[in-house]
């Protein structure tokens, strides 16, 4: 797979692995519309989805500030990255901005556990294998938070902002997009229809003649 692109991410140096000179990925980041239905209440799971070669991951987020600039941003993609990022919310939220030390802060007893139960089972939810989104932009990668507007997505992101280095090494990143792109999204060519008598006298047949029984003498 030979990339176009003018950013680095982290499964590029898979590279020196070989590359397919016929599979070419043009990766440029685009604000996109990308619409997705909300079929679940998770009302407080800051929330969003990751697509990767026609799996979509969902992930929560969070972000660390210092002195109102973003320092660190953390995806988590399952519950227990989420309660043991949650937990280090918790312990140090003068870290975190106030919107979201605020809201840990009143998760206690039951609120808690009810916050935890719909992060878990957003992750449930979300999860699943489609490759609609995908065929609609012709990309491999795209991600979009939940929640907000069509806007809010993208397409060709980094997936090292995201995190995504836990979930697939750079090898098989690098790997499985060349053959996404070169099964899924390569451009399909109509294949012409020949009728059969026209086949037929292509290859030199008289439809008159050839298959016409003889008469026995």
């Amino acid at each position: 797979m030979r990339l176009h692109t003018d950013f680095h991410d982290y499964y590029d140096n898979a590279v020196g692995y070989g590359i397919d000179e016929n599979v070419f990925y043009n990766r440029f980041t685009k604000k996109v519309e990308i619409l997705v239905k909300s079929l679940f209440d998770h009302a407080g799971v800051n929330g969003g989805l990751l697509g990767f070669c026609g799996t979509i991951y969902p992930f929560t987020l969070f972000v660390k500030y210092e002195n109102s600039e973003i320092v660190d941003r953390y995806c988590a993609y399952n519950i227990e990255e989420y309660e043991k990022k949650a937990d280090e919310l918790r312990n140090d939220s003068s870290h975190f901005s106030r919107r979201f030390a605020d809201r840990y802060r009143k998760m206690q007893s039951k609120r808690r556990e009810n916050q935890e139960t719909k992060a878990k089972q957003f992750f449930i939810d979300w999860y699943s294998q489609s490759n609609d989104i995908f065929l609609e932009f012709k990309v491999p990668i795209w991600t979009v938070m939940l929640g907000r507007t069509p806007s809010a997505g993208l397409i060709n992101p980094r997936l090292k902002d995201y995190g995504f280095d836990r979930i697939k090494d750079s090898f098989t990143a690098f790997q499985e997009i060349s053959m996404y792109l070169s099964n899924i999204l390569v451009e399909q060519k109509e294949t012409a229809v020949i009728e059969d008598k026209f086949r037929i006298e292509q290859h030199g047949f008289d439809l008159k003649k050839s298959f016409r029984k003889e008469k026995k003498q």
